[in-house]
């Protein structure tokens, strides 16, 4: 029995590293034999060689009642005990040592992160709770940290390496710990500031997939509208994490969460945010490096759903009054997109979405009509049409615009028609990639062609 031991290190030497027997009483969680070596003399403070004393190890099990007794024997509760208490959640340990002189705004020295960010992270809403009550600033931020900045020469793309500077309510919407994020915004946390990129607590629950969090935090009233510096805010973010998280290197939906980013949408929708929003370049990828170059300066969240096919998104966002007939800076609009942008076989394609999911899309805007600002035969800025697009992307979409209105005869700048394009005319391939000419889809253009 552990008794019997302890009777024995009563009269031993500490062990060579500086653990006294009452570091492993603590340990063992045996209140019976603490008291006795308490009252043998034992010091409440002994540090062994990691600086480890008896009161950090009964914070680090979560014994209250341990660490009442070393508190009454005289044991000092450092500041790094209440990040160790703060991250293992008990509250009632967390109010002992900030009663006995913790700073409820002590930071550990690696990044700045203060023990109400721990108890954040690890979801633990009362000692986030008790921590407040006690003094600790619900908006402070971790520390700065200055990385360079990489740049892209890709659509003018600006990365830049995560920095901090992030608050409580960040660690609680990135790790999507849902009663602590609530219980930050009940006692006064900010819901709206940002980290150095722009991105608010609300934008990190969404990105890491913790949609449960990000309604939350929407309906405490955090600003859906709020942009990151690539012009990304809420409504986009759960739109782009619909389809495309995983493969953007994102985290997916988290199989507690009761919501799906689709169902966020209308959260967001009926909080303000603004279906028509744009984006000022592409968005980062989670490691900061360029995201999709299709997806630049001018998109909108539509455009973003229906680059891959997703209308269930597509029919919430056009039910709240997004406009399909916006463009992007160089004249891409919705139905281009759905069309196959960055689709087949050219140097910078990448096929996501299937070509059933992209003719639904397509379908779904040529169907919404003229009225709704869809024009078939709208051109960007190169002179493509849709019907150019689906020529290096899919043979059904190409029969479906023809068979709705699209300009067979249509030019672009380099005056090539879709049936050009079709046969790999000006079509760069990716690097040992298939070859750019789509043989069905000429023959089909051909047909199309002469059964006019």
């Amino acid at each position: 029995m552990l008794l019997g031991a302890l009777t024995f290190t009563l009269t031993a030497a500490d062990d060579p590293d500086g653990t006294t027997p009452l570091h492993w009483a603590v340990r063992a969680n045996d209140a019976d034999s603490v008291q006795r070596l308490l009252r043998s003399g034992a010091n409440p403070d002994a540090a062994n060689r990691y600086g480890v004393t008896p009161l950090a190890l009964a914070a680090e099990n979560g014994s209250a009642p341990l660490i009442q007794t070393l508190l009454q024997a005289g044991a000092h509760p450092t500041n790094a005990i209440l990040m160790d208490a703060a991250r293992t959640g008990n509250a009632e340990i967390v109010r002992m040592l900030l009663t006995r002189g913790a700073d409820a705004n002590a930071r550990e020295s690696t990044l700045g992160e203060t023990a109400l960010m721990w108890a954040a992270a690890e979801n633990h809403p009362e000692a986030v709770r008790a921590l407040i009550e006690h003094g600790a600033d619900p908006n402070a931020r971790s520390d700065k940290l200055a990385y360079p900045k990489d740049r892209f020469g890709l659509e003018g793309v600006t990365t830049i390496v995560p920095h901090g500077s992030w608050t409580a309510l960040m660690y609680a919407g990135r790790q999507g710990s849902l009663e602590a994020a609530r219980t930050l915004a009940e006692m006064g946390a900010d819901l709206n500031l940002t980290d150095p990129d722009g991105t608010t607590a609300l934008e990190f629950a969404i990105l890491n997939g913790h949609f449960d969090t990000a309604a939350a935090l929407a309906e405490k009233g955090a600003d859906p509208n709020i942009a990151d510096s690539t012009g990304m805010a809420a409504l986009y973010a759960a739109v782009d994490m619909s389809t495309l998280g995983e493969i953007y290197g994102r985290p997916g939906r988290k199989s507690t969460d009761k919501l799906t980013a689709v169902d966020l949408l209308p959260i967001l929708l009926a909080q303000g945010a603004n279906p028509n929003a744009t984006l000022k370049s592409p968005t980062l990828t989670r490691a900061h490096t360029p995201g999709e170059p299709s997806l630049g300066e001018g998109t909108t969240p539509l455009m973003r759903a229906a680059k891959n096919g997703d209308v269930a998104s597509m029919r919430v966002l056009i039910g709240h009054a997004a406009n399909a007939g916006l463009k992007q800076k160089n004249g891409t609009t919705a139905l281009m997109l759905a069309a196959g942008v960055g689709r087949g076989t050219g140097v910078f394609a990448k096929d996501y979405a299937t070509e059933a999911q992209l003719l639904a899309a397509v379908t779904y805007l040529v169907e919404l009509g003229a009225d709704a600002g869809v024009d078939i035969n709208a051109a960007n800025d190169s002179g493509q049409t849709a019907l150019h697009i689906a020529a290096q992307a899919s043979d059904g979409i190409v029969k479906y615009l023809a068979e709705h209105g699209a300009n067979l005869d249509a030019k672009d700048k380099q005056g090539r028609t879709a049936l050009d394009v079709a046969m790999g005319k000006g079509v760069r391939a990716r690097i040992g990639g298939e070859s750019t000419v789509r043989e069905s889809t000429a023959a089909l253009l051909r047909q199309l062609m002469s059964s006019r």
